[in-house]
C-alpha cells in the first residue's frame, strides 16, 4: 500500500475515533470527584465505609458570634439566621420541620422513655440524686415543662428531651470576660457534596457574614468546619493557579520568540495539548463513570511533555523523518511507565495511568499525522542561542563534572536514610491564620476534640441493632456519644424504663410530689400503661436516618471516649466495630503510598528492557541513569532537611520520570554538530520547571510541595542529563570513533 494513502487512512481514522469518543462522552457524562477518599479507596464494604462516615461531616459547620454585649450577640443571631436560605439547609433534630408531630409522638410514649443519665440512676436506686435534680428542673426559671406537672411530676420527659441535645445547644458562653454562642449548620448532601454548589454556598455565607459585622460594629463572627475551608482553600488556589498558568504562557511565549523569532507556532502547540487533554478526558470517562479532579492535575500536568514533541519537530525545521525515531521512542517508554499504575488496584492512580496514556499517544499521532501537513508560513528559523549544554560541555571539565555527580549522588542517598512518612491526610492542607484561630476558638469554647470516631453497629433487625447498640454504649456517659438509640430506644429499653419509672413513684412520690393533691397521687401510682411501643414507623423522622450505614447497620458517634474504654466495647461485643476516621484514612493512604512504591522497582525494569532491545543494555542504563538519579537526589534532598514524605511526593517520582526521560532520549539522539535538540530539550526543561517553581509558592501546601518537588526533580534530571549524555551522538561507540580526541 502506499506510503501517503496509508498515512490518509490513520488519518481519517484518527479523527473517526475522537469524534466517537466525543459524542459517547456528551451521552455519559463523567462526574468530577473531589473527596480523595474516593480516589484512593477501593470497592471494599470497609473502604466505602470510611468514605461514607468522612461525607456524612462535610456538609457540617459552626458560626461563632463574639461581643461583650450579650443583647447585640441575639441581634446579630437573629439577623444571620433570617439572611439564610432555609431551603439550602439540612434540618436536625432541634431543626426539624415537623417538630410538633415528633413531640407529640414522644409525649404519647412518655412513659417509655428516660434519659441515659437517669436510666443509670435509677437502675442503682440513686433516689435522692433524682429528686434534687427534678426539683432543678421544676424551679428553673428557663426550664420548658412540656408535660402538665401531674402526668409527669419529676420532669423526666424534660430530661429525656434535654438529653437528645447532647449539649450541642451550648446557648451563651462567657470566656475571657467576652461572650460566646455557637450556631451550628448543615448544608443539605446535594450542596455539601458539589464544589460548585459548596463554594457558591459558602461565598453567600461570608457576604452575609461581612455585612452583619458591618451593621452591628460591636459583634465579631468566626466561621469554622470543613465547608468553609473547602470554600477558601479552593477559592485561593484557583486565582493562584490562573496567575501561574498567566505567567508561564508569558514565558513559554517569549521563548518561543526567543528562540523561533515568531509566534506562529503557538497555535499548533496549544491545539497539541488542548488535543491530550481531551481525548485523554474523554477515554477516562470511558472507563470511569466519574473522575477525580487529582486526576486532572497530575495528567494535565504530565501532558506538558507533548510541548517537546512540538518543540523539536520545529527545531528540526518541520522535518518529521529526523525526530520520527526520537519521538516514538520516547512516547513508548513514558505510555508503558505510566499503564503499570493500572495494576495498583487504586482508582487515583489507574484514572492517571489511562488520562495520561492516551493523552501523550494522540499528541504524538496528531504530530506525526498532521504536522507535516503544517503551510509552509508556520515554519519558522530556529535560532539555537543559548542553552545550558553549552556551559556544561564547553566550559566544565569531565572530572569536575563526574565528581559534583558523586556527590550528588551520595548527598541522596544519604538522605534516603534520614526519610520519615507522614501519611495523615490533614497535614497536606494548610489553613490560613484566621481559620486556624476561628478552629482553635470553637475548639475552647466546646471543648471538643476535632478526630471523629464512630462504632459500627450491626444487627438481625431493627430491634436487635437497637439492642446492640444499647449494649455497646453502656458504660459511656450521655454526652459521650449519639446514636440511634438515644433517639428510639428499644422495646427492651422501653420495657426497663416502664418499670424503673414505677419503681420511681412507688418509693419517692409520695415524699416528693407534696405539690400534688392525693387524687393525682393515686392516679399516678396506679396508671395503666398506654398499650404499644414506640418504633421507627411511628416516629417519623428524617433525621434518624443519618445513623443508617447500610441494612441493619448504624453509626455511633463518640465524642471524648477513652481508649481503654473501646477496647473493652469491643472485647464485649463481636457485632461492633471502632473506626477512627483521622487514623484509618491515614492507614489507607499509607497503603496507596506503599502501593506506588512497590511500583517502582516494576516501572524500571521495564523501561531498562524496552530501552535495551532498541538500544544496547549499556546506553539503556545510561539514559535511565539522569531520571533515576534526579529522583533518588530530590528524594533524598528532602531527607537531608528531614522534612516527611506523603503519597504525593512518591507521585512526584513518576512525574519526574515521564518527563526526565525525554530529555535524556532526544539527548541521546542528537549529534555533536545538530544542538537542535539540545537546545529544544533546554526549552522544554525551563518552561516546566518554571511553572512548577510558581506552583510552590501557592498557599495550598499539597500543591506547593508537589510543585517544588517537580521543580528539583526535573532540573536536577535535566543537569544530570547533561553531565552523563554530554557530547554523546546516536551511537556512544561511533561518536568515540570519530572523535577518539574526547578520550
Amino acid at each position: 500500500m502506499n506510503k501517503n494513502i496509508l498515512i490518509n487512512i490513520l488519518r481519517i481514522l484518527f479523527v473517526f475515533v475522537i469524534v466517537f469518543l466525543a459524542v459517547f462522552a456528551c451521552i455519559n457524562p463523567a462526574k468530577t470527584q473531589t473527596n480523595i477518599l474516593d480516589a484512593i479507596l477501593s470497592d471494599k464494604s470497609d473502604d466505602r465505609l470510611l468514605v461514607d462516615l468522612s461525607q456524612r461531616h462535610s456538609g457540617h459547620f459552626n458560626v461563632i458570634f463574639e461581643s461583650e454585649n450579650i443583647d447585640a450577640i441575639e441581634n446579630a443571631k437573629k439577623s444571620f439566621e433570617q439572611s439564610l436560605d432555609k431551603k439550602d439547609f439540612q434540618a436536625d433534630f432541634s431543626q426539624n420541620n415537623d417538630m410538633r408531630d415528633i413531640l407529640a409522638t414522644y409525649s404519647y410514649y412518655s412513659q417509655n422513655l428516660l434519659g441515659k443519665n437517669t436510666q443509670y440512676k435509677l437502675r442503682h436506686y440513686d433516689y435522692e440524686i433524682v429528686k434534687l435534680e427534678a426539683i432543678e428542673r421544676l424551679y428553673n426559671p428557663i426550664g420548658i415543662n412540656l408535660l402538665p406537672i401531674e402526668e409527669d411530676p419529676f420532669l423526666l420527659f424534660s430530661d429525656f428531651l434535654l438529653s437528645l441535645s447532647n449539649g450541642n445547644n451550648t446557648g451563651i458562653i462567657e470566656k475571657n470576660e467576652r461572650y460566646y454562642e455557637i450556631l451550628s449548620l448543615k448544608l443539605k448532601d446535594e450542596i455539601a457534596l458539589s464544589p460548585s454548589l459548596l463554594n457558591k454556598e459558602m461565598s453567600e455565607i461570608v457576604k452575609i457574614k461581612d455585612s452583619i459585622e458591618t451593621n452591628h460594629k460591636d459583634v465579631t463572627i468566626y466561621l469554622t468546619g470543613i465547608p468553609i475551608h473547602t470554600y477558601y482553600a479552593s477559592s485561593k488556589s484557583m486565582t493562584e493557579i490562573n496567575i501561574i498558568c498567566v505567567l508561564s504562557s508569558l514565558f513559554i511565549i517569549l521563548l518561543c520568540r526567543f528562540y523561533f523569532r515568531s509566534f506562529k507556532i503557538l497555535l499548533p502547540v496549544a491545539v497539541s495539548i488542548a488535543l491530550g487533554i481531551l481525548s485523554g478526558y474523554l477515554v477516562t470517562s470511558v472507563f470511569f463513570h466519574s473522575i477525580h479532579i487529582l486526576t486532572f492535575v497530575f495528567s494535565t500536568t504530565l501532558i506538558g511533555i507533548c510541548v517537546d514533541y512540538s518543540l523539536h519537530f520545529f527545531a528540526h525545521n518541520s522535518d518529521i523523518n529526523s525526530i520520527l525515531k526520537s519521538l516514538t521512542i520516547s512516547m513508548l517508554t513514558t505510555v508503558c511507565a505510566f499503564l503499570i499504575l493500572l495494576f495498583s488496584g487504586i482508582v487515583l492512580l489507574q484514572q492517571i495511568a489511562v488520562f495520561t496514556a492516551t493523552g501523550l499517544l494522540s499528541v504524538y499521532l496528531f504530530v506525526v499525522l498532521f504536522y507535516p501537513c503544517l503551510p509552509q508560513k508556520f515554519k519558522c528559523d530556529f535560532v539555537s542561542a543559548f542553552s545550558l549544554s553549552e556551559i556544561l560541555d564547553f566550559h566544565i571539565p569531565d572530572k569536575q563534572k563526574i565528581f559534583a555527580l558523586l556527590i550528588c549522588i551520595a548527598a541522596g542517598a544519604a538522605g534516603l536514610f534520614r526519610l520519615h512518612f507522614n501519611d495523615d491526610i490533614t497535614g497536606m492542607y494548610r489553613p490560613t491564620q484566621s481559620l486556624l484561630k476561628a478552629e482553635q476558638l470553637y475548639t475552647e469554647l466546646t471543648q471538643k476534640k476535632q478526630n471523629t470516631s464512630f462504632l459500627i453497629v450491626q444487627g438481625n433487625d431493627i430491634q436487635n441493632l437497637l439492642e446492640n447498640e444499647e449494649c455497646a454504649t453502656k458504660d459511656l456517659k450521655q454526652e459521650q456519644y449519639i446514636a440511634l438509640s438515644k433517639f428510639l430506644p428499644s422495646i427492651k429499653q422501653q420495657k426497663e424504663n416502664k418499670l424503673l419509672r414505677e419503681k420511681l413513684y412507688k418509693s419517692q412520690l409520695n415524699d416528693y410530689a407534696t405539690f400534688l393533691s392525693p387524687d393525682i397521687k393515686i392516679k399516678l401510682l396506679n396508671e395503666q400503661p398506654r398499650l404499644g411501643f414506640l418504633n421507627i414507623h411511628k416516629l417519623k423522622m428524617p433525621y434518624l436516618q443519618e445513623f443508617f450505614a447500610g441494612e441493619n447497620i448504624s453509626v455511633v458517634i463518640l465524642q471524648d471516649v477513652e481508649n481503654s474504654t473501646i477496647e473493652k466495647i469491643l472485647s464485649e461485643n463481636s457485632n461492633v466495630k471502632y473506626v477512627n476516621l483521622k487514623d484509618d484514612i491515614s492507614n489507607k493512604v499509607a497503603e496507596c503510598r506503599k502501593s506506588c512504591i512497590s511500583l517502582l522497582l516494576p516501572i524500571a525494569a521495564i523501561l531498562f528492557v524496552l530501552l535495551s532491545i532498541i538500544y544496547k543494555p549499556k546506553n539503556a542504563l545510561k539514559i535511565l541513569a539522569p531520571s533515576f538519579i534526579g529522583c533518588v537526589f530530590t528524594i533524598g534532598l528532602i531527607g537531608i532537611f528531614q522534612h516527611s514524605i506523603n503519597l504525593f511526593h512518591i507521585l512526584s517520582i513518576f512525574l519526574i520520570t515521564g518527563f526526565s526521560l525525554d530529555y535524556s532520549i532526544f539527548r541521546y539522539e542528537s549529534t555533536k554538530e545538530n544542538s537542535s535538540s539540545n537546545t529544544a530539550v533546554f526549552i522544554s526543561c525551563a518552561t516546566s520547571v518554571f511553572s512548577f517553581l510558581l506552583l510552590s509558592f501557592t498557599s495550598f501546601k499539597l500543591i506547593s510541595s508537589l510543585g517544588l518537588v517537580l521543580a528539583l526533580g526535573l532540573s536536577s534530571s535535566y543537569v544530570f542529563s547533561l553531565i552523563l549524555l554530554s557530547g554523546k551522538g546516536k551511537s556512544d561507540e561511533n561518536f568515540e570513533q570519530e572523535n577518539p580526541e574526547m578520550h
